[in-house]
């Protein structure tokens, strides 16, 4: 023990307040399907790898009021071909990048290997993003952080 219960209970207080603000702000809207993507060859669609029906990032996802297109595989990390993409047929892609990864490239050219899939519900919709920070490697205080960061992609204007 280090002395700081207190703080840790406040702290940890602050975050189901936050997430459960969220979710309100949410509850409403449509539940877009999304796939979350963490991983993927470098300027390229192969191997990539997505968030599967569980883990912290899945249910942070599901928090913000998105759909987990791999709700069903119940692992954590999935790896995909760009033929399973086309079937989950996401209406929206979140892309994670951290580490020196998040620095590597400009964001616009990091996105630009997902318009080779021109049929994919989130290419057609312009509604691919990439989200950086290292708030998405453990989970921990900045849960709530990354919740509201999938939230505003999500449902932009739902949160103030």
């Amino acid at each position: 023990q280090v002395g700081r219960e207190q703080e840790a209970r406040e702290m940890a207080d602050s975050i189901e307040r936050r997430l459960a603000a969220i979710r309100a702000a949410v509850a409403r809207r449509p539940r877009p399907n999304t796939l979350l993507v963490f991983g993927r060859e470098p300027g390229t669609l192969r191997s990539i790898r997505a968030s599967g029906g569980f883990g912290f990032l899945h249910d942070l996802l599901e928090t913000a009021g998105g759909v987990d297109a791999m709700r069903d595989v119940r692992r954590e990390s999935v790896e995909l071909s760009t033929e399973m993409v086309l079937t989950r047929a996401p209406e929206v892609i979140i892309e994670l990048r951290y580490g020196k990864a998040a620095q590597s490239e400009r964001p616009e050219d990091q996105l630009r290997a997902w318009r080779t899939l021109p049929s994919l519900p989130a290419v057609r919709g312009e509604r691919v993003y990439l989200l950086t920070g290292d708030e998405f490697v453990v989970p921990g205080p900045k849960v709530a952080d990354v919740a509201e960061r999938f939230a505003r992609v999500l449902h932009p204007g739902a949160l103030p």
